[in-house]
Order: structure tokens, then C-alpha cells, then sequence
């Protein structure tokens, strides 16, 4: 017999006795339905991208974008997702509390009679340029839809985020190397604030100027960035004016304490980096931190370099605005509060009598021989605001004892109340 010959019956004799035998059958049968599941799955997969491509619209953002916060709060004005179960919390608030949104995953609703798929994701890599925590992205899809359907969406979310900014700013406080939002602050009008010029009027008009024109800058090659330093005595309404001013410009909060423990350089760099978008970041009292380089690179423990480099270093934010306080400018480095850095100062000082008057009008409206008995009793005098206001409010029932000043007038000239 020819060798081929035997190798062919060797062969066949083999099949057939795999053929016959109970495990081949069952491995065969396990194999062609794991090879049908796969089929399918293919076929379902390239299906379901012909239809994404030809009868469904989306939007993915993520929470370095201000469309992140607009999305949810649309979402969440819509009641889109109501009926989901398994929730997490996002960080964004609308009316005071905290917007909860769907587990991670795909979730489906309808809206307008369209199906609509709302899907979470979640990453681990820290995002920069919108607040600590982990990257979140949201993609919106909607079947048989448009896009400028999604895009309306995002804006009515923008004109709902626009009033929830007129209610309060939000205040976020810097943790280590993450934002922790603290709480929604109240408004505070910008007439609630007192001076003896336009000083305050044409701050918040360089303000809502940089806000502005985002342009200017890019064309001309200059970092978008604005520093403001307001100094002067205690009580003379330096928190009371950066409070005032977000609520009147919309803005939120961010603020540094420098003089935490356990601060350090690479905490400050990132957290200034990825402070909330938009918001005032907020260095308050820096004098305490810093008062001359000849006494130590460092009090705390970040270092004086390591401040600058954070607040105008190669990973600085775009867009923001930095707001420095000090009671004694005279103790700050000039490194530290030169053009670029610091480019506004604003000293906010005790005022003199006629402007005590205007604040007693605010107290006591239509009292006003009372308002001019006031500014007679206070003379050559100048005071703090926050010690005229605190004369006023501990008698704001009896506009005629507040206008004898007596009690306030017995005080030293120089002395303050706390802000």
C-alpha cells in the first residue's frame, strides 16, 4: 500500500471516530455557538454604529468645558433623568442644593417625543483647568434628532446657569491639591461697599473689561490673565468688595489659604491650574505668608519662588482673575505685586464723614437731617466702614441715637472692627 494511501485512511478513520465520540460533539457544538455569539455581536456592533452615523445625533463634554455644568442643569431643570435609581453626586448645584446624575454608564430616556441616550464616564486622570477630581465624560445622543436640537439644550442650560450665578457665587476652598466646594454664598450689591470715589466702579470696570475681551489678548500675544491687589487697614472692606464684586459680575469664589501646613508648592501649582473656570482666586491677608524674603524663603510650606511660579508660571490659568489682600503693602516683596502679577492696586482706606452719611442713608432711607446730624457729630473724623456699620447695625432701630455717634465717636480714631 502507498503511503499516501494510509495517511488518507489513517485520517478518516480518526474523524470518524471523533465524530462519533460525546466530547468532540459538545466542544464542536460550544464552539459554533461561541462563533455564532461572536457573528452577532459583530453584526449588532456594525449596526449600531451604520445607525449612530445615519439616524442619531451627539454631544460629548466633560467637566473642563462650562457646557458640563450647562448639560446638568438642564438635565436636571427637565427632569430627564428623574427615574433613575442608582445615582452619584456631581458637584454642580442648582437652587441651593447638589445635582445628582445616574451611575456611570448608558441610561435612556425620551425627550420631545425623541429617544434620547445619556452616557457617564468616568476616568482617573485628574482634569486641569475646571477643579479636582477625576475627568467626567458626558455624551448625549439623541435618534432621528439634530444637532442644533442638542445645541439648544446647552444653552438653555447656559441662560439656567446665568441665574443661578445672580442668586450667589459659589465659594470653593483649596485642599491640598483638589477644590472643595464650600458653599453658595449670598449677593452682596456693589452699593453695599463704601468709598469716597469712583475707585470701586472703575475696578469693576477693568474687571468686566478683562472678563470681555479674551481677543485683545490673543492677538496681541499677551497671557490672558488680570492680578488685582486691594490693601489698606483692617475693616475697610477688602473680603466685603471681592464678595461683592463675583456676585455682581457672576463669578464664583476660589480661595488659598497660604498658610496652611500642609501646602506645598506642587499643591499650589496644581490647584491654581485647575481652579474652578471663571472663578476669583482669591489670596487673602498674603502678608501673613510672606512678609520679605530677608526673613526665610519660606513660613509655610510653600516657598516664595514656588508662589510666583504658580501664579504666572508656564501652567497658569487662562482667563482668571487674581485678587491679592494685605493689610501693610509696605511688607509684601516688589517681585510679588509687580505689572503682571499685581496689575491693579486699590487702597481701601477709613472714610471721611460725608461718606459715613451716605451709609447711614442705606440704614435709615429718608432720614436725612438725621444722615447730616450723623456727618456734624463724626467731624474731620475717618472710619473704617466696617465700625461705622457696626455702630449703625447695633442701632438700626433708632436712626436718632445712631445719628449722635456718641458711642462710635468715643472709640479711637484709628480703631476698626473685623471685616
Amino acid at each position: 500500500m502507498r503511503a499516501d494511501g494510509f495517511m488518507d485512511n489513517f485520517l478518516s478513520d480518526m474523524l470518524t471516530r471523533a465524530v462519533g465520540s460525546d466530547f468532540f460533539a459538545g466542544g464542536l457544538a460550544l464552539g459554533v455557538f461561541g462563533a455564532a455569539i461572536g457573528v452577532l455581536r459583530m453584526v449588532y456592533g456594525l449596526a449600531r454604529a451604520q445607525a449612530q452615523r445615519r439616524w442619531a445625533v451627539s454631544l460629548t463634554v466633560d467637566n473642563r468645558s462650562d457646557a458640563y455644568r450647562h448639560l446638568y442643569l438642564w438635565l436636571d431643570h427637565k427632569g430627564a433623568l428623574r427615574r433613575i435609581r442608582q445615582v452619584q453626586t456631581t458637584g454642580v448645584t442648582a437652587g441651593g442644593a447638589e445635582i445628582f446624575a445616574p451611575v456611570e454608564g448608558r441610561h435612556w430616556f425620551f425627550h420631545g417625543g425623541r429617544l434620547c441616550a445619556f452616557e457617564r464616564t468616568m476616568r482617573e486622570k485628574t482634569r486641569v483647568g475646571g477643579g479636582g477630581g477625576p475627568l467626567e465624560v458626558l455624551t448625549l445622543t439623541m435618534l432621528f434628532g439634530r444637532t442644533e436640537r442638542l445645541r439648544a439644550w446647552i444653552d438653555e442650560g447656559a441662560a439656567l446657569c446665568a441665574v443661578e450665578d445672580e442668586e450667589a457665587p459659589d465659594l470653593y476652598v483649596l485642599k491640598g491639591d483638589w477644590w472643595d466646594h464650600v458653599c453658595d454664598l449670598s449677593r452682596r450689591g456693589l452699593d453695599t461697599i463704601v468709598a469716597e470715589d469712583d475707585r470701586i466702579t472703575r475696578l469693576r470696570d477693568d474687571m468686566a473689561w478683562f472678563y470681555a475681551n479674551e481677543d485683545w489678548y490673543r492677538t496681541r500675544g499677551v497671557p490672558w490673565r488680570r492680578g488685582y491687589l486691594l490693601y489698606g487697614p483692617p475693616g475697610t472692606g477688602k473680603s466685603s468688595l471681592i464678595r461683592a464684586l463675583a456676585s455682581d459680575l457672576g463669578k464664583d469664589l476660589a480661595s488659598i489659604s497660604l498658610t496652611s501646613a500642609g501646602l506645598s508648592d506642587e499643591d499650589l501649582r496644581s490647584g491654581l491650574s485647575s481652579a474652578p473656570k471663571g472663578a476669583f482666586l482669591v489670596l487673602e491677608d498674603i502678608d501673613a505668608a510672606f512678609a520679605g524674603r530677608s526673613e526665610g524663603e519660606t513660613k509655610t510650606g510653600i516657598s516664595f519662588s514656588g508662589l510666583l511660579n504658580a501664579i504666572d508660571g508656564v501652567a497658569a490659568q487662562e482667563g482668571r482673575v487674581l485678587v491679592m489682600t494685605t493689610n501693610h503693602p509696605d511688607r509684601l516683596d516688589p517681585a510679588l505685586i509687580r505689572p503682571g502679577r499685581a496689575d491693579l492696586h486699590v487702597e481701601l482706606g477709613p472714610v471721611p464723614a460725608r461718606v459715613a452719611a451716605e451709609l447711614f442713608l442705606r440704614f435709615f432711607p429718608g432720614e436725612d437731617a438725621h444722615a447730616h446730624r450723623f456727618a456734624e457729630a463724626l467731624g474731620a473724623r475717618r472710619m473704617a466702614p466696617a465700625a461705622l456699620q457696626g455702630w449703625l447695625l447695633a442701632n438700626a432701630q433708632d436712626p436718632q441715637a445712631a445719628a449722635t455717634a456718641a458711642g462710635l465717636i468715643q472709640e479711637p480714631v484709628s480703631a476698626v472692627a473685623a471685616e
